[in-house]
């Protein structure tokens, strides 16, 4: 069985190819219509007929679904067996399970994360759109290359390839990837460095997609997610140096979450919440693992122990305090009240999505939100707190404690800025006279009325108006047509 075959690349896909041939694992981060699922596909065949690839194990394909599977790289894999290395369908090839089995009893296995991958010992793992696998399937993937007892060059290797989907465990294996140079590869390229879509193509997408998905497709944005919802924001605006405590009254935003709890403590600078002026500057924020409402007040207070402090908090649910610990009934405002902070929102839920919405990102626009670097929890939410779909009315929550700072901080966020700094629509300034009428000058579409002097052009009698206006003010010259 030759395993010489004459492929066709473009642009940097050779990089990519190269990569996918060496000995280390890959990290490729790359963008939209780059050809990885085509790489893909000619990569498996040729690892599971490869013995320095496959080291006697098996080859696996993991997609985020099982449907996704058939749609992404079924077809062009099984077509590539058959024509290329001479496989039959329904008998090397089952359709049902998306098992290959090679003559060299080698399979490839074509799997969803969704899957049990209990007792499987992979040579090669292919993760494909990796930034849709949580942390505990990479975890999971990355325990199925451990090399087999007695054997230490059977250590496999692992392949993620996809376009960035914010900051999620894909970004976290990817920070990891580029710290160790000694066992992975990194790639991370634009469309402008893949130079695979032609620029005509390129244009058109420019023109079809928003600037954030544009970003995150073809830009290989870390930092922008389909769906976002604090759009205004941008890294750039993030302060490079720590906000200084002016001495003056905090404001507290709270998000009741035990397997995480957040909060954020801001001051009001320029201005104050009566007078609708001024900005928010952070101070700091907290994202504690396992944490109660009690813990959380407690830590709030021994950073700031003898200041006013303005309370926030999150109004959904019943208010029932998360800490089981406690006294029954003890809710989270009674336990934020013990500890000395003053609730001040009062109502009996929580603002709107679309109003919170309008209010956050008008206000973040006019860069009257100071947040330093170093509150690197905050910006992973300012960064990556995002909608669920395109209808923009229900926000991502997430499952794993350790990304549930993201919306966590998220809400905190956004209801703070909602109470403080809801938004407004100033309304024009017009005389008005003690029966109620207003001033016909100021009215609004005042432009668009006739003229009261002018004679009627369809018949050539004067108006009502002119001959009220006769009548009452005998010497002002009218106006003739």
């Amino acid at each position: 069985m030759s395993n010489t075959h004459n492929i066709t690349l473009f642009g940097a896909q050779d990089e990519v190819w190269q990569a996918f041939l060496s000995d280390k694992n890959v990290c490729a981060v790359v963008p939209v219509g780059s050809g990885k699922s085509f790489l893909a596909s000619l990569l498996l065949p040729i690892a599971a007929t490869t013995p320095s690839f496959h080291k006697g194990k098996d080859i696996l394909y993991v997609a985020p679904t099982a449907p996704m599977i058939s749609r992404i790289i079924w077809k062009d894999l099984k077509q590539r067996c058959m024509t290329m290395w001479g496989l039959e369908d329904e008998k090397h090839i089952n359709n049902s399970s998306k098992t290959i089995t090679f003559p060299n009893g080698i399979r490839i296995f074509c799997l969803s994360a969704e899957t049990g991958l209990k007792g499987i010992n992979a040579g090669v793992i292919v993760c494909d759109e990796a930034a849709e696998f949580s942390d505990e399937s990479l975890q999971e993937l990355s325990n199925r290359i451990r090399p087999s007892p007695g054997q230490i060059d059977s250590q496999g290797r692992l392949i993620l390839i996809s376009t960035p989907e914010g900051k999620n465990a894909f970004f976290d294996w990817f920070q990891h990837a580029t710290t160790h140079p000694e066992s992975w590869i990194v790639i991370h390229k634009t469309w402008e460095q893949m130079r695979v879509q032609p620029r005509k193509w390129i244009e058109e997408q420019r023109y079809l997609l928003s600037p954030l998905k544009f970003a995150k497709d073809l830009m290989c944005d870390w930092g922008s997610v389909q769906d976002q919802f604090f759009y205004a924001w941008r890294r750039t605006m993030a302060h490079h140096e720590p906000t200084f405590d002016r001495g003056k009254e905090l404001y507290t935003f709270h998000d009741f979450n035990k397997k995480r709890m957040c909060a954020i403590v801001a001051q009001i600078v320029g201005g104050n919440m009566r007078d609708g002026r001024g900005r928010i500057e952070v101070l700091k924020t907290y994202a504690i693992t396992d944490c109660g409402t009690e813990q959380m007040a407690m830590a709030i207070r021994a950073d700031f122990p003898h200041r006013p402090l303005n309370a926030i908090m999150d109004r959904s649910g019943s208010h029932v305090n998360r800490d089981t610990t406690s006294q029954f009934g003890i809710t989270d405002q009674t336990i934020l009240e013990k500890y000395g902070f003053r609730i001040i929102n009062t109502a009996r839920s929580n603002p709107l999505i679309s109003d919170s919405d309008n209010s956050a990102n008008a206000f973040i626009a006019q860069d009257r939100l100071i947040v330093p670097t170093s509150e690197t929890n905050l910006l992973d939410a300012l960064e990556t707190y995002h909608y669920e779909d395109g209808t923009r009315k229900q926000l991502v929550k997430y499952k794993e404690a350790k990304y549930m700072h993201i919306d966590g901080l998220g809400d905190c966020l956004r209801y703070g800025i909602h109470y403080l700094f809801p938004m407004t629509h100033e309304q024009p300034a017009m005389p008005e006279y003690i029966d109620g009428d207003f001033h016909a000058v100021t009215e609004p579409g005042q432009d668009y009325m006739r003229d009261p002097n002018a004679r009627s052009k369809v018949d050539g009698m004067p108006t009502v108006e002119s001959l009220i206006k006769q009548n009452f003010f005998p010497d002002q010259e009218e106006t003739w047509y």
